[in-house]
C-alpha cells in the first residue's frame, strides 16, 4: 500500500519517491500494471503529477511505457543483472580513479556519514534506508568528478541494481561485508591513490556479483 502524500510538497517529486520506494522494496513486482486512477487515489493526488512521476521512473528504467498500454513495472532478469555488473565495473572503477583528483576533507566526511548511516540502518533492520545510502555513496564518488553524465549513469544503474538485491533477499547476509569494502574505498580515496581506489572499487563490485546469485522473486524466466 502507498502512503498518502502531504500537500505541502511538490506532488510529482513526492509521488516519484513513494513509487520508487514501492518498486525497489518489491511492493510492486516486475510486470505489475500501474493503473493511474487507483494509484492516484492511494497517493491522494491527481493524475497529472502521477504521470510526471511515472515518466521519471521510466527514465530511470524502473517502469516500462508503451503507447496505448498501461504502464508496468519493468521486468528484471539475471541477464540484466550481468549487464549492470559489467557497466558498474567500467563506470564506477573509472569514477573512483577520477575522484582522487577532487578529494577534499568535506567529500571524505560525506562518504563517512553515509557509511555510518548504513551501519545504523542495518542495526535497525531498515534495509531500504541502507540501499538509499549505498546508492548515495556511489553517486557521491561519481559526482565529485564534476562529470554530471557519469553521475547520472551511476545513479540509474544503482537504482536498477538495488531492486535486484531486495528481490533476491541477499541484503541481510551481505550488508556487513559490503560496508567493509566501502571502508577500503574511502581509505584509498583518502590516500589519493587512484590505482588503489579503482582496484578497491572493482573488488567491491565483483564481491557484490558473487553475493548476488539468487534468482529474484517474481521472475518467471
Amino acid at each position: 500500500m502507498l502512503n498518502k502524500l502531504p500537500q505541502s510538497e511538490t506532488l510529482a517529486d513526492r509521488a516519484y519517491k513513494e513509487m520508487k520506494k514501492a518498486i525497489l522494496q518489491g511492493t510492486f513486482m516486475p510486470g505489475d500494471p500501474l493503473p493511474e486512477e487507483s494509484i492516484a487515489a492511494m497517493l491522494g493526488i491527481s493524475r497529472t503529477p502521477l504521470r510526471k512521476a511515472i515518466n521519471q521512473l521510466a527514465f530511470d528504467g524502473l517502469v516500462e511505457l508503451e503507447t496505448g498500454k498501461m504502464a508496468r513495472v519493468a521486468s528484471f532478469t539475471e541477464q540484466d543483472l550481468k549487464h549492470f555488473i559489467r557497466l558498474r565495473e567500467v563506470l564506477e572503477v573509472f569514477s573512483a580513479e577520477q575522484a582522487v583528483a577532487f578529494v577534499t576533507d568535506e567529500f571524505l566526511d560525506d562518504l563517512k556519514k553515509t557509511l555510518q548511516g548504513q551501519k545504523e540502518a542495518i542495526a535497525g533492520g531498515d534495509y531500504y534506508t541502507y540501499i538509499e545510502l549505498d546508492s548515495q555513496f556511489h553517486v557521491l564518488i561519481a559526482e565529485v568528478t564534476q562529470n554530471p553524465k557519469l553521475k547520472d549513469f551511476v545513479e540509474q544503474i544503482t537504482n536498477q541494481f538495488y531492486r535486484f538485491l531486495i528481490l533476491s533477499r541477499t541484503l541481510e547476509e551481505s550488508a556487513d561485508e559490503a560496508l567493509k569494502e566501502h571502508e577500503a574505498i574511502i581509505q584509498a580515496l583518502a590516500n589519493r591513490d587512484g590505482k588503489l581506489a579503482g582496484e578497491t572499487m572493482q573488488n567491491h563490485i565483483q564481491s557484490v556479483e558473487r553475493r548476488s546469485k539468487m534468482k529474484p522473486r517474481g521472475n518467471e524466466e
